[in-house]
């Protein structure tokens, strides 16, 4: 529900006009199903070079759309750059590395199957067309995939489910599943941080949580990554511990029954979360002080081989 695109330096050059500024800056960000591809390193600066002069409006215009679409850019590592080459020839290179989503630039003079020409875009154009919700099989596979474009560009994920018990294989299967495709296909690099946020509510002692985590958890995590497990505690008058979320540093979406797979036949509703409440439910869970108390340690947990 989140998805990378790469944008040609000189289209968004030409988004100084009013017109085609408001259309492309309600389409990313926080809270859009699409963000930028911080490609190359330079990006910024290329989309400035390629505006040369302009007058003073259309300049602050620009500056205020690199902004936003600059807010929460997804930053590439080890990526393919020839200084002697044409961005588009470059990005094309680069998707053949590892895919964007899509490439946005002026032309497609190569009728590339992930280019896609601004001008032609609207909103049933394929691979520019996001849905912003979706009915999701309760299936491990099923429920990753509907968040794949999310997690493989995310350096901060934080799973929310007050009753995520490690003892549960439905509980677990949906974890290793959605862990995997964080690190399939990952075009930036390892995740800075990866946590599951549960209630410390649950009847569950501290030790037996913890041993339970260490002895079940460890096999279901990719080689090389690092998980931590959060027990919360509602606060006297504080926010209620209940609905469930997968955030991140990119944005974030909510599930209507839970982050646990069901029977044969049960699906559940993935929204994508609108800025406000994605800002406010990040603050309750990812910042210091969060909304809820820790009365414990967390666990931490590194993948097996």
């Amino acid at each position: 529900m989140i998805y990378e695109y790469a944008l040609e330096p000189e289209l968004v050059a030409g988004w100084g006009d009013r017109h085609a500024g408001r259309y492309f800056i309600e389409k990313f960000g926080l809270g859009h199903p699409r963000v930028v591809s911080r490609y190359p390193r330079r990006w910024k600066r290329l989309v400035w070079e390629a505006f040369g002069g302009g007058n003073d409006i259309e300049r602050k215009r620009l500056e205020e759309l690199i902004a936003r679409l600059s807010e929460s850019m997804v930053k590439r590592r080890d990526l393919r750059w020839n200084a002697g080459a044409a961005w588009l020839d470059n990005a094309e290179d680069e998707d053949a590395r590892v895919p964007f989503h899509a490439i946005i630039a002026n032309t497609n003079p190569r009728y590339h199957g992930r280019v896609l020409v601004a001008d032609d875009l609207d909103h049933e154009t394929p691979l520019w067309a996001c849905s912003r919700g979706a009915v999701v099989p309760r299936m491990p596979p099923a429920m990753a995939a509907a968040v794949a474009g999310m997690l493989r560009v995310a350096q901060v994920v934080i799973f929310v489910d007050p009753h995520f018990g490690p003892g549960q294989r439905r509980h677990r299967e949906p974890l290793k599943q959605f862990l995997r495709t964080v690190v399939d296909a990952r075009p930036c690099g390892a995740p800075q941080r990866i946590e599951v946020h549960c209630s410390a509510d649950g009847g569950a002692t501290e030790s037996f949580f913890r041993d339970e985590c260490q002895r079940l958890l460890p096999p279901i995590v990719p080689p090389g990554l690092q998980i931590h497990l959060v027990r919360l505690r509602e606060q006297a008058g504080g926010e209620r511990l209940h609905n469930r979320y997968i955030l991140t540093d990119l944005g974030g979406v909510t599930l209507g029954v839970g982050l646990d797979g069901g029977d044969a036949g049960d699906s559940d509703d993935v929204n994508l979360l609108d800025r406000a409440q994605y800002e406010e439910r990040w603050r309750q869970y990812a910042s210091d002080p969060p909304a809820f108390d820790r009365p414990e340690p967390s666990v931490t947990i590194e993948g097996s081989a």
